[in-house]
């Protein structure tokens, strides 16, 4: 993996300047401008969005950020907050150039398979099949669309675990993640317990195994992750699981390459203020201080879908939240942290619940939109 990702990122060109095509009130060039004067020459740029991940506009915006950062910042990388497992997938298959647009797709996941981004996608696929950008993924969860994953794991997990116990971890690991379980085989606390002892034990021998890629490794031990977090007295949380795989793929490029993290505004956060864990952001800031750059995205309303479920309306802003206040008579904002010092304290829903703070000392800039927009997604694959 790390001879993958050093010949993706040598042989880097540049990504077209182009965003996204199709979404109404598409983000303006001082959007993106604006954001690039904020963190174009950090190492580390994590892009936000709403927790909701279902705002056209806010895509937009993120696809045209990011197509900049890597024209005019050199940024090499792009991560996702994706299940880790489909990425890695798609590399090997990059590398051996079996790889396909669905294979991207299902990577990516149904957050931002959106019929908006379609053509974004297309030409990430195309860059990352080219060896011109390396693509990734840093989240341990296990999607509906990672196709990989429910194949490879189980074979996986078999073969790290003992002789009497492979059979049955293939079979209880197999029916977890594609969630076959009926009246024979109930998720009951046993079954829980059963994967969780056949995910982490498989993690852990694997782990001290050196004749394992170190792919199958960082696969075993993230689905031991994920499967920890779901039973009691774990305490691991996401956002720390996120930071362990952004670290990985950073300590497998070249010193000072420049990624881009492409997550929701809750974990790119330089600081954890009134959120329940310490987010990626503030994780990654600890370690990189002021090479971390991070945006936050919010809305003062509009409507919003996720992963093509109904839209709903995002309720409109207080009239004194710093939405309300920066959109008045505009359809966007953009704010850097000089602009957020100026304001002060002020409540915002930028963590998903409105809370009054210093959003200077969270993020680098801040990205407003008016009325936000759903996206429409094309059919399930």
């Amino acid at each position: 993996m790390r001879r993958l990702l050093l010949a993706c990122v040598a042989s880097l060109a540049l990504l077209p300047a182009r965003g996204v095509a199709g979404a109404a009130d598409e983000a303006p060039k001082p959007i993106a401008d604006g954001v690039l004067n904020a963190v174009c020459f950090k190492q580390v740029v994590l892009l936000g969005e709403a927790p909701s991940h279902g705002e056209a506009l806010g895509f937009d915006a993120k696809a045209r950020i990011t197509d900049q950062l890597v024209a005019r910042c050199g940024f090499k990388v792009v991560l996702f907050e994706a299940p880790i497992y489909d990425f890695l997938g798609f590399a090997m298959a990059v590398k051996t150039h079996t790889a396909k647009p669905d294979d991207l797709d299902n990577a990516i996941g149904r957050f931002w398979w959106t019929r908006e981004l379609a053509p974004w996608r297309g030409r990430l696929f195309e860059a990352s099949t080219q060896g011109r950008l390396a693509l990734g993924g840093i989240d341990d969860q296990v999607s509906i669309t990672s196709h990989y994953a429910q194949a490879a794991l189980p074979q996986l997990i078999s073969a790290a675990s003992s002789k009497t116990t492979a059979t049955e971890c293939r079979e209880t690991v197999s029916r977890q993640l594609a969630y076959t379980y009926d009246a024979a085989h109930p998720f009951d606390d046993a079954e829980k317990l059963r994967l969780q002892q056949c995910a982490r034990k498989a993690a852990d021998a694997a782990a001290v195994n050196p004749s394992l890629d170190s792919t199958d490794r960082v696969m075993l031990e993230n689905f031991a992750r994920y499967v920890d977090r779901q039973s009691p007295g774990v305490t691991m949380d996401r956002d720390e699981s996120m930071y362990r795989n952004l670290v990985w793929y950073l300590d497998r490029l070249p010193a000072k390459t420049k990624v881009v993290v492409w997550t929701a505004t809750v974990h790119a956060a330089r600081q954890r203020g009134s959120l329940p864990a310490m987010p990626l952001g503030a994780r990654i800031a600890q370690r990189l201080g002021d090479r971390v750059g991070a945006v936050g995205f919010t809305a003062y309303g509009g409507q919003t879908s996720r992963a093509a479920r109904p839209a709903s309306a995002i309720p409109d802003a207080p009239p004194e939240s710093l939405e309300a206040t920066v959109t008045k008579g505009s359809t966007w904002a953009i704010l850097d942290s000089k602009k957020l010092r100026a304001i002060g304290s002020i409540s915002s829903r930028l963590l998903g619940k409105f809370v009054a703070d210093t959003w200077s000392d969270y993020f680098d800039a801040v990205v407003v939109v008016r009325r936000e927009v759903a996206p429409t997604f094309d059919p399930w694959k």
